[in-house]
């Protein structure tokens, strides 16, 4: 069925998906205050990450306990690599953002 474990990962990483992980990291990054709040951001970034397709496709029409297949198989479908990868896509992204935002507003 793949290719090769890159083949994996890219199927797992829909536009709609990067879209999504752009904007919750942004939104989590500027409601840091803290560093120790990264991995705390980051977890519910992730949480929010899970949860929003399935309210976006029950909005679009789809049944409720259709939209929880498709929201629970997009998680679950390529494996948990693309889950762990989520996850540390979420991690680096906030921290550069949030790193960034307290690197230039103390100028």
């Amino acid at each position: 069925m793949y290719d090769s474990m890159y083949d994996r990962l890219a199927a797992g990483f829909q536009p709609f998906d990067w879209w999504l992980i752009i904007v919750l990291s942004l939104v989590a990054a500027l409601i840091m205050r803290k560093w120790p709040q990264w991995p705390g951001a980051a977890a519910i970034a992730f949480a929010v990450d899970a949860v929003a397709p399935f309210f976006y496709r029950w909005s679009t029409g789809i049944p409720p306990d259709f939209a929880l297949d498709f929201a629970v198989s997009r998680l679950d479908e390529r494996g948990g690599i693309v889950v762990l990868m989520r996850l540390a896509i979420y991690f680096v992204v906030i921290g550069i953002i949030y790193w960034t935002k307290r690197r230039y507003s103390r100028l």
